[in-house]
């Protein structure tokens, strides 16, 4: 398939790409290097024009630039080095462009949401992911009645919301952020354990919550698969 960044898809003939793992300020990285030639153009200043073009695909500050180098998945990305040459005699163009991801697992472009209705003090649900790395779902809680301390666990790890979640009130754990927020406010600190994980091959995840809770709500999976 075509590479494409951001705005920008890439000839498909005329550009490479090159991927290198390594350790980036004390946690694994992922840097892509892409490299190119801009040719067919009729004048230079369409050679120019592609090669700006590229070079503000991807932000220097930060890591918005959706990178896919394969399809169906992308990488979140941000520019490091970026180097042209234009030969006006022949309106042929190069470039090279090397950017690094802001992490080193690749993410389904699309994502999958399951909604699972909840009417028990304790539920599970079994879930799936297509990639070769654990998915870090986002679970949206939509509380009916008083929900009381509920919890998420994938049976390795538990989180579980120290508090109430008022009728009509929306909990958001968002795994793989590390966040809890409550109509929008981060409770993050009023949790307690590890967000849960799905997990390749298939993880079950479990519901709980207080014995003097509603035991009503409706839960929004939302996740997307990643591979290394």
């Amino acid at each position: 398939m075509a590479i494409v960044l951001s705005a920008v898809t890439f000839d498909e003939v005329h550009t490479s790409a090159r991927e290198k793992h390594e350790e980036v300020g004390g946690r694994d990285g992922r840097r892509i290097e892409i490299s190119g030639v801009i040719a067919g153009e009729q004048t230079v200043a369409g050679v120019e024009a592609k090669l700006d073009a590229i070079l503000a695909a991807a932000s220097a500050e930060d890591y918005s630039s959706a990178l896919s180098l394969r399809a169906g998945r992308q990488l979140w990305v941000r520019r490091v080095q970026f180097s042209r040459d234009v030969s006006p005699s022949t309106r042929v163009g190069s470039f090279v462009l090397a950017v690094e991801a802001k992490s080193p697992f690749e993410e389904s472009v699309d994502a999958r949401v399951t909604e699972w209705p909840i009417s028990t003090q304790e539920a599970e649900l079994g879930l799936l992911t297509q990639g070769n790395a654990c998915a870090l779902p986002v679970l949206t809680v939509v509380a009916s009645g008083t929900l009381v301390n509920p919890s998420f666990s994938d049976g390795t790890r538990s989180i579980l919301f120290s508090g109430t979640v008022q009728d009509g009130e929306t909990l958001v754990l968002d795994c793989g952020e590390g966040r809890a927020t409550l109509e929008g406010m981060d409770v993050t600190a009023y949790t307690t354990g590890f967000f849960p994980r799905v997990a390749p091959g298939g993880t079950t995840l479990r519901w709980a919550d207080s014995t003097d809770s509603s035991h009503h709500a409706n839960v929004t999976i939302t996740l997307r698969d990643r591979w290394w």
